[in-house]
């Protein structure tokens, strides 16, 4: 018992070496010369460790060292002659992304017919083909398909309208497959419009066993769409179904906007004007019936409101000469026929078959873009390139929260006008017009002896949109357009990395 040391001095020996233990750990924490270790490096990093390479040194899994990039040949190619404007938007976005790595080894080839309405001085004037590799016809892709990337085969190839070209390329496409090396097979981003359009979708199993396919649609709720359907197949019991590994095809969002150069600064304070629909002249697509319905009503109620004159047994409503503004006109802009109430036949107007300076230049001129879809189809399973146009050429969209959450990008003040579900788009051009929202808010639409601006959110929701107005400022659209541009290099990046 003699040699067993005291109570005290066991307990001043622990604290000794404690505080020792203690001060080496700190030294060994601060000293930047410290080898990381899976403890340290999550609270330097905020992370996990990294991987380590065969020489021991650390290596973050997000690096772009992961994911070399090696689709250097690309090939965008369609059978369709029309949405040059869509898939030449993402060749701008894989040219950027091409010119931000640098090297003499990249090119973009096109095989496509020739583009409709002028379109080729859109993608001259803009540069959108950059890296320009071969130009040729729609049929000529596959003898490019068909060669080794080392005699400059294609590594990636873009399906401009898959709806359209899967079914046309497909029998070749798997013979060239079939052709290449393994360590030297192609991938193909197909661009999508339409999530209901099943005609070529019974291909898609072949490419995702391979994983050799990822999707490129134009909006948020087309993605959101495929998910959805990837994930519930993929959820089957049928092994047909399961195996295929749908849940793992990567959707991603391009926004086909382009930098229209040139736009019209309009004097400040103005009224609004001109409204536009654009759009086919087709019942099912766009409500026109309901537009000119609506226009035609509050015509008759309040014709100074719109600078027109009562009809006072006129055919038709005629431009009051003594309004202190401008009186406003509907265009339609689009393809097609429709018929006009004669009532509108001053109000309304109809331009079809542009060429693309002139339809840009007519649209970037108006003062708001009404969606006006006929249906709940352009806001669940297919996407309209209307809202991209808008934006592009910097006029806002007349659209409702839902409208906004389905082209998320657009989720934004600065690229739309809000109004609430329940006020008619009539009612809400009438009301940014004049500056008064009263008519509505004192209306009773369902007749049930009440005003419809007794709804308290309701009335709240108008007086956010009439606070907000529908003026949108010149540096406030190129801002925004930045931040969707970004994104759209972002997404050519991982394409060409082969990222999921």
């Amino acid at each position: 018992m003699g040699n067993m040391p005291s109570h005290r001095t066991t307990s001043l020996g622990l604290l000794t070496a404690l505080v020792v233990g203690v001060f080496w750990l700190l030294s060994r924490w601060l000293d930047p010369g410290t080898e990381a270790t899976s403890s340290s490096w999550s609270r330097t990093t905020g992370g996990y460790p990294p991987y380590l390479n065969v020489h021991g040194s650390a290596t973050p899994a997000s690096t772009p060292d992961r994911f070399p990039r090696r689709r250097r040949n690309v090939a965008f190619a369609t059978s369709f002659v029309l949405h040059g404007d869509v898939y030449m938007a993402f060749a701008k976005s894989v040219g950027d992304v091409m010119d931000a790595e640098g090297g003499d080894d990249q090119r973009i080839d096109l095989f496509a017919p020739e583009f409709s309405f002028g379109f080729q001085g859109v993608v001259d004037d803009l540069n959108l083909w950059t890296h320009r590799g071969i130009r040729a016809g729609t049929d000529q892709l596959i003898e490019h398909v068909n060669k080794s990337s080392e005699d400059g085969g294609i590594q990636l190839i873009v399906l401009g309208t898959c709806e359209f070209d899967m079914n046309h390329y497909q029998s070749a496409l798997v013979d060239a497959w079939g052709s290449r090396r393994d360590d030297d097979k192609f991938k193909i981003a197909c661009v999508v419009h339409n999530v209901d359009d099943l005609r070529w979708q019974r291909h898609i199993p072949f490419w995702a066993r391979r994983n050799a396919i990822r999707l490129l649609p134009i909006a948020d709720h087309v993605a959101k769409g495929f998910r959805e359907r990837f994930a519930v197949q993929a959820d089957s019991l049928e092994p047909l179904l399961y195996t295929v590994g749908l849940e793992h095809i990567p959707v991603d969002v391009h926004v086909p906007i382009l930098d229209i150069p040139h736009l019209p600064v309009r004097p400040l304070p103005r009224a609004l004007e001109k409204a536009v629909i654009q759009g086919t002249f087709a019942a099912e697509r766009r409500n026109y019936a309901g537009i000119f319905r609506g226009l035609i009503a509050s015509l008759h109620e309040d014709p100074k409101a719109w600078g027109y004159r009562p009809l006072d047994g006129r055919p038709s409503f005629v431009p009051d000469p003594d309004s202190p503004i401008p009186p406003f006109r509907l265009l339609l802009v689009g393809s097609g026929w429709l018929d006009v109430p004669e009532e509108l036949s001053h109000v309304v107007s109809m331009h079809t078959n542009l060429p693309y300076h002139d339809f840009y230049e007519l649209i970037a001129d108006c003062d708001i873009v009404v969606p006006a879809f006929a249906d709940n189809t352009y806001l669940s399973v297919q996407a309209s390139s209307t809202i991209a146009l808008a934006t592009e050429l910097q006029v806002p969209l007349l659209v409702t929260n839902r409208t906004r959450r389905a082209y998320r990008y657009i989720d934004d003040p600065r690229a739309v006008v809000t109004r609430p579900a329940a006020m008619p788009e009539v009612q809400a051009l009438k009301a940014l017009r004049t500056g008064d929202a009263s008519s509505f808010l004192s209306s009773d639409p369902a007749d049930i002896g009440q005003a419809i601006g007794a709804l308290v959110p309701l009335r709240e929701a108008v007086d956010d949109m009439m606070h907000e107005g529908w003026i949108r400022e010149t540096r406030s659209w190129k801002d925004w357009k930045e931040e969707v541009w970004k994104r759209n290099r972002e997404v050519a990046e991982r394409i060409l990395r082969d990222r999921p």
